[in-house]
């Protein structure tokens, strides 16, 4: 199946490596058209490169997430390109790993701008923008549905080691995902959520050591991390219209970490 989500504007947050660029690309397979978000400027640039020379349409942007003046400003990078959004991916996040009694405030107060304050206030930003069209569209009938696609992980349900803040932050993100999906129901935007174990960057130092790494991919069902190419296809249906009757969910795609 393809063309799911053909002519569809959306934006994906931390999309310059890992699942999340993996996520614009699959986006793109399906006809979307992408904003590719990612801080690190050099590897947005190289990701929107590797979808034009595709066929597909992309644009970069280079915001830091963590601030409501950067979720406008993805937002508004989409709407000079696209003129609309249709779905937003909040991705982007920093690992600031350390004991409790070890974490300073520094990497308490980093990781929860990233992960959490930055779902929220690019939530907003497209909401805000949504939301008078939206009503406009229930009431004439048949509303378009769009798609908010939070990510949390293991993490943020059932807590890890050496992550107060990450753990604190990928919860919050549950608590938004559910909260949101009561709150904009009834203007057919969806909010869900996808809890992914893939080996990119940020966990590949995690089985560095042979014996840790035996007793962390011990606890999955599968035995592995996925690719951040067997995470993206769950992020695809939850944009395209045949998850419209899904929302408030919190979507596992770990090869069974959490069971």
């Amino acid at each position: 199946m393809s063309g799911r989500l053909t002519d569809k504007a959306c934006i994906v947050t931390g999309a310059g490596a890992g699942i999340g660029l993996a996520v614009a690309k699959a986006f793109a397979a399906e006809g979307a058209r992408v904003v590719v978000n990612d801080a690190v400027g050099d590897a947005a640039d190289s990701a929107v490169e590797a979808l034009r020379s595709t066929g597909a349409e992309a644009v970069a942007n280079h915001d830091p997430i963590g601030s409501v003046a950067s979720a406008d400003a993805v937002l508004a990078t989409a709407i000079e390109a696209f003129g609309d959004v249709d779905v937003l991916v909040n991705n982007a996040g920093i690992l600031r790993d350390r004991m409790m009694h070890k974490m300073s405030e520094e990497e308490w107060d980093a990781v929860i701008e990233v992960h959490l304050k930055g779902t929220w206030a690019c939530g907003r930003a497209v909401v805000r923008h949504w939301r008078d069209a939206a009503k406009q569209e229930v009431d004439a009938g048949n509303p378009p549905h769009r798609k908010i696609i939070n990510v949390t992980s293991a993490s943020g349900l059932i807590g890890s080691v050496g992550q107060s803040n990450y753990a604190a932050a990928k919860m919050g993100i549950v608590g938004l995902t559910k909260t949101w999906a009561k709150e904009l129901g009834g203007l057919a935007i969806n909010v869900n959520a996808i809890a992914p174990a893939a080996l990119t960057a940020m966990t590949e130092p995690l089985l560095e050591d042979p014996a840790i790494a035996k007793r962390r991919l011990a606890r999955f069902a599968l035995g592995r991390y996925g690719t951040p190419e067997e995470i993206a296809p769950a992020f695809v249906f939850l944009a395209s219209d045949e998850s419209n009757i899904i929302t408030g969910q919190v979507l596992c795609v770990d090869g069974g970490l959490v069971i």
